[in-house]
């Protein structure tokens, strides 16, 4: 055990789902008086209650992957050294402090087993923790965070479109899946725009509010409906090895990097677009009547999406017929 280090210990789950359950176990803990994730994101900053005469002020947990895709918390500590303090009140302290911890961060790995919603939401609330950071930080940790919370929103958008939605689509509702993949679509287009801005640049503040407006809309709606009709319509058996599938190819996609290349590689494989012109008869094109829409050749995913690029309020209580309507007119 290296210097200043408490304990360590080992859970059967990948590392940075790890990371994700120890956030939440160090946030719900009544012992801790705060935590935060490093601007590194291997590790979690925390202080505890116990701070009069040992371990507790200066705390940080680090998350390092094991073979067999386990993981180890290890956790470090500075000892506040008083008249008070002996090695045996230390001792006490940093073995509290690890019952307390494995006592919240168990469950959450038991849960994540066989309930695949546990993985599902663990990512939300990271990726809601990080954009709460963005928004508080000022300096140059800005970028650092931003490319954070992308990787984590390309590596979560990638496992519920393929293994998720479809599961959605066929045994919830088809139209919910669609509209689900229409919003992930406009968040890549979103994302992809932030990426390419730095902190300090005119419209990164604009494209940052999108996105968070965007995936809280998103995250509401999956964990009041999607997510519970799923778990309503699959047996125990069926969500215990949709949780075993997320789990591997979420591993799978963080070894390979693959959803953070995936933008660049769609851009570069897209053709240019073709520059507008005017037409021969000098009639600007902007004049030239809008074809109508036709909601029965259309799903309602695709009509709220174009709804969202057009600016209509309201759209979410229309039919498809004013949709296409307001569309039309926009």
């Amino acid at each position: 055990m290296s210097k200043n280090e408490l304990f360590r210990r080992d859970y059967d789950i990948e590392s940075e789902m790890l990371l994700d359950f120890l956030q939440q176990a160090l946030t719900g803990m009544s012992t801790v008086t705060s935590c935060q994730l490093a601007d590194s994101g291997d590790r979690i900053e925390f202080r505890t209650s116990f701070t009069l005469t040992s371990w507790g002020d200066k705390m940080s947990a680090t998350v390092e992957p094991r073979a067999d895709d386990r993981s180890a918390v290890i956790v470090r500590g500075e000892p506040r050294v008083g008249i008070l303090s002996t090695p045996w009140g230390e001792e006490l302290h940093a073995t509290t402090i690890e019952g307390h911890l494995d006592a919240a961060l168990t469950p959450l790995v038991e849960a994540a087993r066989t309930n695949p919603i546990v993985l599902l939401q663990a990512d939300h609330r990271r990726v809601e923790a990080l954009f709460a950071r963005i928004a508080a930080t000022e300096d140059a940790k800005r970028a650092e965070l931003v490319t954070q919370v992308v990787k984590a929103l390309r590596v979560h958008m990638e496992l519920e479109e393929t293994l998720v939605y479809p599961l959605i689509q066929r045994e919830v509702d088809e139209e919910m899946a669609e509209e689900a993949e229409v919003e992930h679509r406009l968040a890549r287009d979103v994302l992809d725009q932030l990426e390419t801005l730095s902190p300090d640049e005119p419209g990164f503040d604009g494209a940052l509010t999108m996105v968070v407006a965007g995936i809280e809309h998103h995250v509401a709606e999956e964990e009041t409906e999607a997510f519970p009709g799923l778990v309503a319509k699959l047996s125990a058996e069926r969500l215990a090895e949709l949780a075993r599938e997320l789990t591997s190819a979420r591993a799978g996609l963080v070894d390979s990097g693959a959803p953070s290349s995936r933008a660049a590689a769609k851009k570069a494989a897209s053709p240019a677009r073709p520059k507008r012109t005017t037409p021969a008869d000098g009639t600007p094109r902007s004049r030239r009547a809008r074809p109508k829409i036709d909601p029965d050749q259309t799903t309602k995913a695709d009509l709220v999406a174009q709804a969202k690029k057009a600016g209509i309020g309201g759209y979410s209580h229309m039919t498809k017929a004013e949709l296409a309507r307001a569309i039309t007119k926009a």
